[in-house]
């Protein structure tokens, strides 16, 4: 059940109404019934491994609560972790480590090919997880107090909006929200109402129309350099709009039953530079792998050598996170590098132009790297991740490449006009606006959505794959 389907737009109501209609105690429960069953829309087995994260680390919390000697306290923490990190690890990088290990096999002479089983990634794995874990390590230092109702539980790490894809929000933030029940207010729904509207033009109109240019681009044996920086270019669209309109569909669908989740993007493409960057992008993320990972390393507070080990740490864990593929990992350490660039030219005290000239030129470069980096992100191997960028500084042949993007005048006049209207995106839930712009997006997702379904195109949001 995508939130990009009619199936969505009939289930997301009915959860809103009922849950309003129901008495306060009761909310809960209607709330963990309606997630269970969107989870188990993906893939009913499953379910079963989400109910075992859910009660192993619900019976940590609570061990943590009454066990007060360290080594039973560890002894219960490496239980959540062998559990969430184990189930992770087979399900999402067997593959990929076996496959190293079968290629490793074959370099030093093994006789043999290793038979290697196809395993089904269950949906929003990454981000359950990393929920999970983030509630047992806030118990166990005593940053929070445990849980004791499991229905609350279940509903903090099962919560339907952000289940399949975040933002990953912290137990501080979000039970406080689920054990209370509050009925959504009017200004709850005007807002989830905004952010839904934003979140389905982002994914709808901007995502899905570059998409189908982008593949064509990176499906091609050997496409012209022009075609890949345009590719690319619409890559770094797309990926936003699917990501971020995942995001505020999220926020929106949360606000309707009146629970309020983080932002989990803020204009990062205006960035003036690599660490603003992730501190505009997947937020969630990178405040777990900062308070989980960079600070246990030591952070900034012992030494420039510790601080640029703790940062490249956390930037390959966040290429391996995203996923099972050399690409990814090359892609996190190139993002590492490029932050640790920043950070030694900020100690280094270099000069760098003042006011708007200075605020522009860092935007531009920093939008430059992260665009290229993009390919390694969008490839389906390092051989061709390096053969994209090969083709980028080779001659050029502009008519092959407009060819392969099959791209007509109408095509990007709506393209062009997708982008400008991308920035009141923002307007359209920071500001109030006349019903008649809210009109206007709403027939204009109901169109780009209609040519969808004409089409018969399936565009399953990029992050379901994480």
């Amino acid at each position: 059940m995508s939130f990009d389907s009619l199936t969505y737009l009939a289930f997301l109501p009915v959860v809103a109404l009922v849950c309003r209609l129901l008495p306060q105690k009761v909310r809960p429960v209607w709330l963990l019934l309606a997630s269970v069953v969107f989870y188990a829309s993906w893939n009913v087995p499953l379910t079963l491994l989400l109910a075992a994260v859910i009660a192993v680390t619900y019976a940590a919390g609570i061990g943590l609560r009454y066990v007060r000697k360290q080594g039973q306290r560890r002894m219960l923490l490496g239980l959540s972790l062998l559990l969430c990190l184990g189930a992770l690890v087979y399900f999402k990088y067997f593959g990929f480590l076996a496959g190293l290990a079968a290629r490793l096999w074959e370099a030093i002479g093994g006789n043999g090919k290793w038979r290697l089983w196809d395993i089904v990634l269950p949906v929003g794995i990454s981000f359950y997880t990393f929920q999970a874990l983030s509630y047992v390590f806030d118990v166990y230092r005593g940053r929070l107090d445990a849980e004791r109702n499991p229905i609350h539980y279940a509903l903090y790490i099962s919560f339907f909006p952000q289940l399949v894809a975040g933002p990953i929000e912290r137990a501080g933030d979000l039970l406080p929200q689920l054990r209370t029940a509050r009925s959504a207010t009017t200004e709850d729904v005007r807002f989830g109402l905004k952010l839904l509207l934003s979140g389905y033009f982002k994914k709808i109109v901007l995502a899905d129309f570059c998409g189908r240019f982008v593949e064509r681009v990176y499906g091609a044996p050997s496409p012209d350099g022009s075609a890949v920086l345009i590719g690319t270019l619409l890559f770094a669209m797309q990926i936003y709009g699917d990501f971020a309109g995942y995001s505020e569909i999220a926020r929106g669908s949360a606000a309707l039953v009146g629970v309020r989740l983080m932002q989990n993007f803020d204009r990062p493409y205006l960035a003036g530079n690599l660490r603003d960057f992730w501190r505009r992008w997947h937020i969630s993320l990178s405040r777990w792998l900062t308070d989980y990972v960079y600070i246990p390393l030591g952070g900034s507070q012992n030494g420039l050598g510790r601080q640029i080990m703790a940062t490249l740490t956390v930037f390959l864990l966040s290429g391996l996170w995203h996923g099972a593929n050399e690409t990814f990992i090359v892609w996190g350490l190139l993002h590492g590098l490029g932050v640790v660039t920043v950070l030694l030219y900020a100690k280094a005290k270099l000069p760098w132009p003042k006011g708007r000239a200075g605020n522009r030129l860092g935007i531009l470069l920093t939008f430059a790297y992260v665009t290229l980096l993009w390919i390694f992100f969008r490839a389906q191997s390092l051989s061709q991740a390096v053969q994209l960028f090969g083709s980028l500084f080779s001659a050029w042949n502009v008519p092959a490449g407009w060819t392969l993007l099959d791209m007509t005048w109408e095509d990007a006049a709506r393209l062009v006009l997708s982008l400008c209207a991308l920035p009141l995106c923002h307007g359209l839930t920071e500001r109030k606006q006349p019903p008649i712009v809210y009109a206007f997006w709403l027939l204009t997702i109901a169109w780009a959505w209609s040519i969808r379904l004409a089409e018969h195109a399936a565009n399953a949001f990029i992050y379901f794959q994480f």
